[in-house]
């Protein structure tokens, strides 16, 4: 088996769009262009944004497509599938990210062109694009297609992976449970004095600081934990040196404001809103948290674990795969929200206590989930091996 040396990273949003499959897409691409290997991720051209650039190694090419909605969406599709005909000789392998419209490009393209396909799952149980795809008539079109073509999949978490196995509507289907990776050289433990800065920096004073970093929709449960949050500090006669920090953006975002501000917790949340850089939250916070009820395998939750930083996160989905309870971070159920409060009961109690489970959660990080792993078991499964 030869190794493979181009690779193109389809992908219906990419850089500098922000979201979790989008980070994680360029930051494979860049561990790839690291190797030598040459990659092209090819997407959708957003308003502003030149059709070709090149980005750390990465060249990126963006298709231009009218409309919005559906009509967009198959637009790409139908230009993605030609660009993949047409520019066969520029790559030996394609990695879909999300198995939305764009697979089903990719899948026909790598029929016609001996070109490798794999695909990347996204979401947890319940919100997965399996899931999700059942509830509308194209969605079901598109499934359909999957099981004729049997392509192979990259299944980020175990809920997800058992669940598909033992379906025998999905027999057809090749699995491959895998992970996200961090780029462990990037995103690094502070020293203690570097945290004390950081904390400053974002306008903290020296107490454990919860970070929360992802997108405000309704299965993170943010708004959920700010209640909790508002009481455990009014089911304590002295109030606890902590502080809630939500880095993010979405839907939520209103309700979380109102939430706030009608719990009187201004001073003991911030919402800083949506950011590029995340690596100055991380060093300034001492818990990571992940309440969602649903999860696939959060890159914030592993940039947060290679930077020193405890976790405590719902026992769902890959979080309760990284994350070894009691270890490197606490678990709870996302439902219990006593559970929940004696979590954070736990690090009040102990303040060492994330200093000694964040060594752990960045052992975990560079062991398990480096992007260099990653990057180079992504090239043996580009090639066939594995």
């Amino acid at each position: 088996m030869s190794p493979v040396k181009s690779v193109l990273m389809l992908s219906q949003t990419f850089h500098p769009v922000i979201g979790g499959a989008e980070k994680q897409a360029l930051e494979i691409s860049r561990a790839l262009a690291e190797r030598g290997v040459r990659v092209t991720a090819l997407t959708r051209r957003p308003a502003g944004l030149p059709e070709r650039e090149t980005l750390d190694g990465v060249e990126i090419v963006r298709l231009s497509c009218p409309g919005s909605g559906a009509l967009n969406s198959a637009a790409f599709m139908l230009k993605s599938f030609f660009w993949m005909l047409a520019n066969r000789a520029s790559y030996e392998a394609v990695h879909v990210h999300l198995a939305s419209s764009p697979a089903v490009a990719a899948i026909l393209a790598g029929r016609l062109t001996g070109r490798r396909v794999v695909v990347k799952l996204g979401g947890g149980r319940g919100v997965d694009e399996i899931t999700l795809s059942r509830r509308t008539f194209p969605g079901r079109l598109k499934l359909a297609f999957f099981r004729l073509a049997g392509p192979e999949l990259l299944v980020m978490n175990s809920e997800v992976y058992s669940w598909l196995k033992s379906e025998p509507e999905y027999a057809a289907l090749k699995l491959r449970q895998f992970r996200n990776g961090v780029d462990t050289g990037r995103y690094t433990p502070p020293l203690y004095n570097e945290k004390i800065n950081a904390k400053a920096a974002v306008g903290l004073e020296n107490s454990t600081t919860f970070l929360f970093v992802g997108r405000l929709s309704p299965e993170k449960r943010v708004k959920e934990f700010v209640e909790a949050w508002a009481e455990i500090f009014s089911e304590r006669t002295v109030p606890p040196k902590i502080h809630l920090l939500i880095v993010g953006g979405g839907p939520e975002g209103p309700a979380l404001e109102a939430a706030v501000k009608d719990l009187g917790l201004e001073g003991r949340v911030t919402l800083a809103g949506p950011k590029d850089d995340l690596r100055p939250y991380y060093r300034a916070a001492d818990v990571f948290i992940l309440p969602s009820i649903s999860e696939g395998l959060s890159n914030s939750m592993l940039e947060a674990m290679a930077c020193g930083v405890a976790v405590m996160a719902s026992r769902v989905g890959g979080a309760k795969e990284a994350v070894t309870d009691g270890a490197s971070g606490l678990l709870f159920d996302p439902l219990n929200r006593v559970e929940l409060k004696e979590c954070v009961g736990r690090f009040i109690e102990d303040r060492a206590l994330p200093l000694r489970m964040g060594e752990l959660a960045r052992k975990t990080a560079v062991e398990r989930y480096s992007m260099a792993r990653v990057a180079d078991e992504l090239l043996e499964i580009y090639g066939g091996g594995r």
